[in-house]
């Protein structure tokens, strides 16, 4: 490995830690802000946040970006923060694998790009 590729990777893994620590202050700072919430604050939150659930996962069954892009309105710059409060692994709970293929696919599609299905499976 040479020396410009050690030092980029030493660069790579110093932002990974800073943003590790960033991601546990901003789950600190978001408990402290939910504990402050009165009780109907809470009770709204959750309502609107449940109910957007709900029509993205189960009434329009949605795929992960859907339902945080279209149904809760966020931006990509999002993705990866509803990653890391388990948005995604509660979204793919949800679905078997193949019901997974088959959002993939049709978020896909709704883009104009052609999937063709490769059964990899000997046939019996």
């Amino acid at each position: 490995m040479g020396k410009e590729q050690k030092k980029a990777l030493e660069e790579l893994s110093r932002l990974g830690e800073e943003l590790e620590e960033s991601m546990v202050k901003y789950e600190k700072e978001n408990d402290k802000w939910w504990e402050g919430l009165t009780q109907k604050e809470r009770e709204d939150a959750f309502f609107a946040v449940m109910k957007r659930l709900v029509q993205g996962e189960l009434r329009d069954q949605g795929t992960y970006r859907y339902v945080l892009y279209d149904v809760f309105g966020f931006g990509p710059g999002y993705y990866a923060m509803g990653m890391r409060c388990g948005f995604m692994e509660l979204h793919n709970s949800i679905y078997t694998q193949q019901e997974m293929r088959e959002l993939r696919d049709r978020e896909l599609a709704s883009k104009g790009i052609k999937v063709e299905m490769i059964n990899l499976e000997s046939e019996k």
